[in-house]
């Protein structure tokens, strides 16, 4: 998956995205296994590359939502001050990801500063949507 090709990142310059693309790794895991549990050190930040994924509450087996579509970013508790992952992520298909370290996209956002400006804003806007539909569920 080529990462300029993702909605999330457009308008970023190609020079961020392809060291974003090159400090990211390929990770696949298999139905039902957890990419990362609630609580957990928060060391990474995902895109989904292909598969389905349940980001669920486990104490309440609330599911926060379903990603199933390519380009989906999740793991933002990574890039947060706190570090701690909120959700836990279980693989309800294989799954198949790209993941890159908290360290290196925070350096890379720190020399890139107008890149990581529309990245944050993007984020904002996907965590906007999820809680409300999370908040939806529980109506």
């Amino acid at each position: 998956m080529d990462i300029h090709e993702i909605q999330f990142f457009e308008g970023i310059d190609m020079e961020v995205i392809k060291e974003i693309e090159d400090n990211c790794t390929v990770e696949t895991y298999e139905n039902g296994v957890a990419i990362f549990e609630k609580g957990n050190q928060a060391d990474f930040l995902y895109i989904l590359e292909e598969g389905n994924i349940d980001m669920l509450i486990k104490d309440t087996d609330l599911t926060i939502c379903n990603l199933v579509e390519p380009g989906e970013v999740f793991g933002w508790s990574s890039i947060v001050e706190k570090g701690i992952y909120t959700a836990s992520c279980i693989c309800k298909a294989q799954t198949k990801t790209l993941r890159i370290s908290r360290n290196k996209i925070e350096d890379i956002f720190n020399r890139y500063p107008k890149a990581a400006v529309t990245f944050y804003r993007r984020l904002g806007s996907i965590f906007s949507k999820r809680i409300s539909t999370a908040l939806e569920k529980t109506q």
